[in-house]
């Protein structure tokens, strides 16, 4: 059975850890600091805001953040227990849980949002490529085996294409992928942003990307760790989640402030650094079964692994559970964006003008009243979720329930709306 190199290298990774005197790894369980693998990516940025701020230090907790080069090191550093957690993705936990549960997903990283995608298919520039349906039997970029080789297909799914009609070609040098593609030896490739977004702006055709995918969440990345750290210093890793969620916000609520920091600990591409807005990070958010289910599938289906890790044993909500607040912040900024970005005023006017429903203007005056008994955030949560439920009079009922949004969306939408007095 095919099997990934990722796969070949966690065997002989626990072969060597099993057969090696005892080192740093034994030693590790003596101290209560927590080793963290990073690659230069912009999913990590929240670590180096918690440690420039002092926030792990205001948690009690000691951090030492281990640059990497690439997803290769860190794992095997990971499986050596040279580091104790990671950013990671959800196909390379189920690779490491087969067979058994040697690592936990503690909370999301980073996810796609609207205008914010994480992965983006590309066509080369000057190429009759324009629409996904073009893509039906052409070699398309990627890193096989992988979350890039997982979305891809996903995303072209959703765009209407059948898996038998896509044809890829593995390159997982993400540097090299992309000069293929700006040369045209590549007529598509899969990138992350930024650098899809530097392609973009040499002049490669965008044609789709992992907003199509939202509702489902099945583009993420993952805060995971070994889970004999978890057992084993739970205080520790509850800690270093308070620090790494109050960054988020941090970043969240003022992100330019954070620009040089980001320009200084990651690989951002020359023709984005002044241009490239810098995204949400999700909070006190985690995995879905759904998302999860979905990749264990794949992985199942591609032949890459030969048993499927279970969600209660690969995901662990409890620390979040724990320190989550007990009402999701809401950010009527983003609040905002997310109401452009999901189309709604396409049927709500924010002037009074009739539309395809009813007018938001003055809705938070309006909201409280609408039911009795309810506040006007709780009408306006359960308006967004159960449209349904009350229908304003003189209006269809045709509004689509936005139940799969994150309580932390669903809380800025209504911080948003009751901002329309």
């Amino acid at each position: 059975m095919r099997k990934s190199l990722f796969s070949i290298i966690v065997v002989v990774a626990m072969l060597a850890v099993s057969l090696a005197p005892l080192g740093r790894s034994a030693q590790a369980q003596e101290t209560p600091t927590l080793r963290l693998g990073l690659l230069p990516i912009l999913d990590v940025l929240p670590f180096y805001v918690a440690e420039q701020t002092g926030y792990f230090a205001d948690e009690g907790v000691q951090v030492e953040l281990v640059p990497v080069s690439s997803a290769l090191e860190r794992d095997q550093l990971l499986i050596a227990g040279e580091i104790d957690g990671m950013v990671n993705d959800l196909i390379s936990t189920g690779i490491f849980n087969q067979d058994e549960p040697l690592v936990q997903i503690v909370a999301l990283a980073r996810r796609a949002y609207p205008d914010h995608p994480q992965f983006r298919i590309l066509a080369a520039p000057r190429s009759n490529i324009t629409i996904a349906n073009d893509l039906t039997n052409v070699e398309i970029g990627i890193s096989e085996n992988s979350v890039i080789h997982y979305i891809t297909q996903r995303i072209l799914e959703a765009e209407g294409l059948n898996a038998a009609d896509l044809k890829f070609r593995a390159e997982p040098n993400i540097a090299i992928r992309f000069q293929l593609l700006m040369e045209g030896q590549l007529k598509a490739a899969c990138l992350p942003d930024p650098l899809a977004q530097a392609a973009m702006v040499g002049g490669a055709i965008l044609i789709a990307d992992d907003t199509a995918l939202i509702e489902q969440q099945f583009s993420q990345s993952v805060l995971s760790f070994r889970t004999e750290i978890i057992e084993k210093q739970p205080q520790a890793v509850e800690g270093f989640l308070r620090a790494w969620m109050r960054a988020a916000e941090d970043i969240n609520a003022n992100p330019d402030a954070y620009r040089d920091l980001w320009l200084e600990k990651t690989n951002v591409p020359d023709s984005v650094k002044d241009t490239y807005v810098l995204p949400p990070f999700p909070t006190y958010e985690i995995t879905n079964e759904e998302a999860w289910n979905d990749t264990i599938a794949w992985l199942l289906e591609q032949d890459i692994v030969d048993n499927g890790a279970a969600y209660a044993d690969s995901v662990n909500p409890t620390f979040l559970a724990a320190i989550a607040p007990a009402e999701p912040t809401g950010d009527a900024a983003q609040g905002e964006a997310l109401f452009a970005s999901l189309g709604c005023v396409g049927c709500h006017s924010l002037d009074g003008t009739p539309g395809a429903g009813p007018s938001l203007a003055g809705i938070a005056a309006r909201a409280g009243d609408m039911v009795a008994g309810q506040s006007a955030a709780d009408y306006l949560h359960q308006a967004i979720v159960e449209p349904n439920a009350y229908v304003v009079e003189g209006y269809p009922p045709i509004m689509p329930a936005y139940d799969t949004l994150s309580e932390t969306d669903l809380a800025s939408l209504v911080a948003y709306l009751l901002t329309l007095e």
